[in-house]
């Protein structure tokens, strides 16, 4: 169609959207042309236009299908695309980058270690808007405020230990490093996974809006709210374990507030189970703070609400609750620096939610073999021990060498894909490592009294230490 401009053009029957448009304008589908003026036609023509380009550019076929553009799809589709798979993502966002979350993340040996498995240029791209930790100052406090005593840790000794620095960053911005190393033809958003289903050696998606789409996998890596989950290992896997604790968090820039020194973490125990102030250089003069309390010691505001969440079935949760900051701002009184990070950061920029994870899956696959999952959809994890994206980095460098290992070489890549052998050998590796981090990190939550009998601490902080070593020096 040759779009010519004049002041006034005509419709024809022709046009592929013409019903929508007629729809729009109520213009009659009769016989007779009708004449609309151009700028109304201008516009409409390119917003079906770009409908029509965005409908276009989703493929029907693909090797690998990834449900979810978060941070374990984004990285699954990198490590399997940098390896000559054709790994598209299909994310049910409308748009891909949906800017702060108000969580930073804790980049670890282990998470550097899988990052440079898919892809080399990403543990410095990351190291580049991130924040090294040179310190972890860890405050034991009364409930009252009062210090009882400090300890300032080395974090620098990370890096002989596991042969990486630590680095901080925030969600966001992790993000969006990801998303820039995937090209965009790759990723289609406003793609919400309905169903999928096997037959012999491919698995047909569907998704709303009548789109579909067919692989030889499906990957899940769509978060802890999984529906691929669902559909995988049935409703009572879907369960949410609450763990009883409740979490406050933002980003803010630096520059309001001096919570922490460049490079350092300060951590600080308020006397009670569960209760617990955190705040770190998240890189780029960012901080990211955290603030938690055990439900039952909740101000009796965010109690009523919790009560109402449970009886009428809702998610309790979310970004800018009204009066959040008051009622955060009385129950940490005691302690000045929790108050000056709530009075400088917006009401609406603090999210509030639950803490919580699911039962362990040991298997991660339906019986076809020909869908996994990975991530968050696989492991949900309460971020006790920061090691929620680091284990799912390891899932998207783990699929990514494992497919690979049972592949048919071509001329440009990977053909045949051994995918049931493939995925079996994933789990194998993932499942049992995983079910691990995800038990610690429920078991050692933020704000966990130590024992006081000191044989038994001195024996709880032996094997915490063996697990940390254990989850940090882990190589992908």
């Amino acid at each position: 169609m040759r779009l010519c401009y004049f002041p006034r053009v005509k419709l024809c029957r022709g046009f592929p959207p013409f019903r929508s448009v007629c729809s729009l304008l109520s213009v009659s589908e009769g016989p007779t042309r009708q004449v609309v003026r151009m700028p109304m036609l201008a516009m409409i023509f390119i917003f079906v236009s770009s409908l029509s380009e965005a409908a276009a550019s989703i493929p029907t076929t693909c090797q690998v299908a990834i449900a979810g553009g978060g941070l374990g799809g984004l990285a699954a589709c990198a490590a399997l695309r940098q390896r000559g798979i054709d790994a598209q993502v299909f994310e049910a966002a409308p748009a891909l980058l949906r800017g702060s979350t108000g969580t930073g993340i804790m980049i670890s040996a282990n998470g550097f270690s899988a990052l440079e498995s898919i892809d080399a240029s990403l543990p410095d791209k990351m190291r580049e808007i991130g924040a090294r930790i040179v310190r972890q100052n860890i405050h034991v406090c009364r409930q009252d405020g009062k210090q009882l005593k400090e300890l300032s840790l080395d974090s620098t000794v990370n890096f002989d230990r596991f042969g990486a620095d630590q680095y901080n960053v925030a969600w966001a911005r992790a993000h969006e490093v990801l998303a820039a190393t995937v090209p965009e033809e790759y990723v289609h958003c406003d793609c919400k996974l309905e169903s999928f289903t096997v037959s012999g050696e491919t698995v047909d998606i569907e998704f709303a809006g009548g789109h579909s789409v067919r692989a030889s996998l499906l990957v899940g890596a769509d978060g802890a709210g999984s529906a691929v989950r669902r559909m995988v290992a049935g409703e009572a896997a879907c369960l949410t374990k609450y763990n009883g604790q409740l979490l406050w968090n933002a980003i803010l820039p630096t520059a309001r507030v001096r919570a922490h020194a460049d490079g350092e973490v300060e951590y600080y125990t308020c006397g009670a189970d569960g209760q617990v102030i955190l705040a770190f250089d998240a890189g780029e003069g960012q901080t990211s703070w955290y603030l938690t309390i055990l439900e039952e010691h909740a101000p009796p505001a965010t109690k009523a609400l919790l009560a109402e969440a449970a009886a009428e079935g809702t998610v309790f949760g979310g970004f800018g609750r009204h009066g959040v900051k008051d009622e955060l701002k009385q129950a940490f009184a005691a302690w000045p620096v929790a108050v000056e990070l709530l009075e400088a950061t917006p009401e609406a920029q603090i999210f509030e939610r639950r803490l919580c994870d699911r039962k362990k899956l040991m298997r991660w696959q339906d019986k076809s073999k020909r869908v996994v999952l990975m991530g968050d959809a696989a492991h949900p994890m309460v971020p006790s021990q920061g090691q929620g994206t680091m284990v799912t980095w390891e899932d998207a460098a783990e699929l990514a060498e494992c497919l690979v290992a049972r592949a048919g070489a071509g001329p440009k890549g990977p053909t045949s894909l051994d995918v049931p052998a493939a995925v079996d050998t994933f789990v194998a590796r993932r499942a049992k490592r995983c079910a691990m981090v995800q038990k610690f990190s429920r078991q050692a939550y933020m704000g966990r009294p130590s024992p006081t009998f000191y044989p038994l601490k001195m024996v709880s902080l032996t094997r915490s230490f063996r697990k940390i070593s254990k989850i940090f020096g882990y190589k992908s």
